[in-house]
């Protein structure tokens, strides 16, 4: 039934009611319609210009699907033409102020596969238009000679061919030379009213579906950033009062899909109409609850950033004994320094921008960056740094309750001031803390000084109480298990990209560790060993984080480490020598207490005892 309806539309083109002009139009706004890569200002425009004009629908869909398939096979091409055509050509200014003012915001003009498709639409969509037109009407000037001829004018006008005609080409009076069409405007003629009436749907729709499309917008741009799946419970936007609510916001780790990076309850935010429209934000109180991190997914998320199927193996076989081995360990430090190297392409990137706007200048692009984001978001999502004048978004104040950091430590609140895309521009530090509910001490704090480029950044922590238990196993020359007690750290120091200063203090407690049978520690055997590290109630550990983001170094001081070692080992020589002394006291007043007790009984059970037993109970008798 399908393929009749296809064989019908086609056939009634053939026939006549599409003129050159209107196939033309079709095919160049459907392969213009198709060549964009997402949702936007743009696409509406162009189907509403499409309507507008006198095209042909049946191949306005052609060259939609014709576009859209070309774009994403062009994707590399049209995203390097894109960049191009925005950094290169002196176009630049044109598309920073497109960007960045109200309505056409929202065009998208900073995305580089959307700017480098343009030209190829053009080229293709009219190729293709004035190919296909030129072909219909000679196909039609040779169906109307037939219909003419006189042999075949005879043979279809039977009954039987005019039965197939029908089935051919639909039900028509006319013939093939009264169904050419001899000219047509460039305006449909109901454009305007049919323009309207979408446009009034939309904004219908829109206003019923706007928490859908919101949360559809939330999840599609926190993903491109982070390269995984994010899921929304639930968002709701008020444009009357300006409130954006969020309900169980959950963000997929791209290097653990099984858990989720950050997973949020709640968020409430206040968001102007005004700002949307330029598609920046401008909130002054970001406030939600119950902040998790590392928490395990009901099922995995779906990854878009490219991984090795070998690292994704290694990381699923450690995934399952997490942190009981020393290979697993330094797993895990590779995962930090793939996060010490995004934070040193941020600050980067951040310093650089810094530098040039305190010098007047505007940031420059660079394309080996784009090329990277590409390669991590997509060449279609990508889009080009062109703000200008205040951050793309911007969050005066964040209060978060009940921020759980695992680890055995207490709930949190997270508090944050001045977040946003562009910290350069916003003028402000940035800082950042947590502090344990009902204390005024932060647990840590960072505070980024994009503000001023000559500043370092600042962190301090200062965190209790951390569980340690099963944190690492040692290594065969040192054969001790660490099973449980308790690490604090205390952090104070300066850091940029290229340089860490960050002394440290680790302080271990209530260690608990065993060695296996057969296996000596320092001179000890098994038993001992452990009885003596089990009993060390404190060890500290003083240090210095130095290097770079991309090669941190620890430097330990090692005489300061070795002494406190002793003394700790010495204590715990001490605590349990003094306690086996007691067991042995103990041990020795238990045994002269049965040997004691044993002659008593003895003597009890004597002839002498007996006798004044006697002797006691004759003189009772007489008394009474």
């Amino acid at each position: 039934m399908i393929t009749l309806k296809i064989i019908r539309k086609i056939g009634k083109i053939l026939r006549g009611g599409a003129g050159k002009k209107e196939i033309f139009l079709g095919m160049l706004c459907g392969v213009l319609i198709g060549f964009n890569p997402g949702v936007s200002l743009t696409l509406a425009l162009a189907i509403l210009i499409t309507l507008l004009l006198n095209a042909n629908m049946a191949f306005t869909l052609l060259g939609a699907a014709l576009g859209k398939i070309l774009c994403l096979v062009l994707a590399p091409i049209t995203f390097h033409t894109g960049y191009f055509l925005i950094h290169k050509v002196g176009l630049e200014e044109l598309f920073r102020s497109l960007s960045n003012a109200p309505v056409t915001a929202l065009m998208d003009s900073n995305v580089y596969a959307l700017v480098g498709s343009l030209p190829y639409a053009l080229i293709i969509g009219i190729i293709s238009g004035i190919a296909l037109g030129t072909a219909v009407i000679r196909i039609r000037k040779k169906m109307l000679e037939f219909d003419q001829h006189a042999i075949i004018g005879k043979t279809f006008g039977n009954k039987v061919s005019r039965l197939l005609l029908r089935l051919a080409f639909g039900k028509s009076k006319l013939s093939f030379e009264d169904e050419i069409p001899k000219q047509s405007p460039l305006l449909r003629k109901s454009g305007l009213i049919l323009v309207g009436s979408i446009v009034v749907i939309g904004l219908l729709l829109e206003f019923l579906l706007l928490d859908i499309a919101v949360k559809s917008g939330l999840q599609s741009a926190i993903a491109a950033k982070t390269g995984a799946e994010v899921n929304i419970a639930k968002a709701h936007l008020s444009l009357a009062a300006g409130k954006l609510e969020i309900k169980n916001l959950q963000i997929t780790n791209p290097d653990k899909p099984t858990h989720n990076l950050v997973q949020i309850e709640t968020l409430a935010a206040d968001i102007s109409v005004s700002d949307l429209l330029r598609n920046s934000y401008s909130i002054d109180l970001l406030a939600g609850s119950t902040l998790k991190h590392d928490v395990p997914r009901e099922h995995p998320g779906k990854v878009y950033i490219k991984e090795k199927q070998e690292e994704k193996a290694q990381k699923s076989t450690e995934e399952k004994h997490p942190g009981d081995t020393l290979d697993a360990y330094f797993a895990q430090a590779n995962d930090w320094k793939k996060y010490g190297k995004k934070a040193y392409e941020y600050l980067q990137k951040r310093s650089a921008n810094a530098e040039a706007i305190a010098q007047g200048q505007k940031p420059k692009a660079s394309k080996e960056v784009a090329v990277a984001d590409a390669k991590t978001l997509g060449y279609l999502k990508t889009t080009a740094d062109l703000v200008t004048d205040r951050p793309a978004w911007v969050i005066r104040r964040v209060e978060i309750d009940n921020v759980l950091l695992g680890g055995g430590l207490p709930s949190h609140q997270l508090k944050g001031s001045e977040l946003s895309s562009h910290p350069e521009l916003n003028g402000k530090p940035t800082s950042l803390s947590i502090t344990p509910d009902g204390g005024n001490q932060p647990s840590a704090m960072l505070v980024l000084r994009f503000d001023n480029p000559t500043a370092r950044h600042a962190l301090s922590v200062d965190l209790a109480g951390i569980a340690i238990g099963r944190a690492f196993q040692t290594s065969d020359a040192f054969p001790l298990n660490i099973q449980d007690g308790q690490a604090d750290i205390k952090v104070d120091g300066t850091f940029s990209s290229d340089l860490l200063d960050l002394p440290f203090i680790v302080t271990v407690r209530d260690l608990k560790a065993d060695v296996e049978d057969g296996q000596t520690v320092m001179g000890m055997d098994s038993e001992i060993a452990t009885e003596v590290f089990s009993s060390i109630q404190q060890l500290e550990i003083d240090g210095t984080l130095g290097g770079s983001l991309l090669a941190p170094r620890v430097h330990i001081d090692y005489d300061k480490l070795s002494t406190n070692i002793k003394q700790a080992l010495v204590a715990a020589g001490k605590k349990e020598l003094s306690k086996r002394a007691n067991q042995e006291m103990d041990k020795a007043k238990d045994k002269l207490k049965r040997q004691a007790d044993e002659e008593i009984d003895k003597l009890m059970e004597s002839e002498e005892v007996e006798e004044a037993k006697t002797k006691a109970k004759d003189a009772f008798k007489k008394l009474f």
